[in-house]
């Protein structure tokens, strides 16, 4: 006795595949995105620490050290250090 073999897909169980399909990333959508942060030149990095020279009334930020998917950073933009910043790996060489 032969068993059942289908010679052709039908579009019913392409439709099927392409849901389970969908279902499955969106299931596994948290890992996707970090995997997608860590894979990624450019991110997100969150501010770790900074060094400043106190002038008086204001304080003049040298150099910060940021924390992202790829390990620290360290930038040097004058006055300007936010808490969170994108940035592009690829041009910080």
């Amino acid at each position: 006795m032969k068993t059942y073999s289908p010679q052709k897909f039908r579009p019913l169980s392409w439709m099927s595949m392409l849901l389970r399909g969908t279902v499955y990333v969106l299931r596994h959508w948290f890992v996707i995105l970090i995997t997608v942060l860590v894979i990624s030149p450019v991110g997100p990095h969150l501010r770790v620490w900074y060094t400043y020279k106190d002038y008086g009334a204001y304080k003049d930020m040298n150099d910060c050290v940021y924390l992202g998917g790829r390990g620290l950073v360290e930038r040097n933009d004058g006055e300007i250090c936010p808490v969170i910043v994108i940035i592009d790996r690829r041009t910080e060489r």
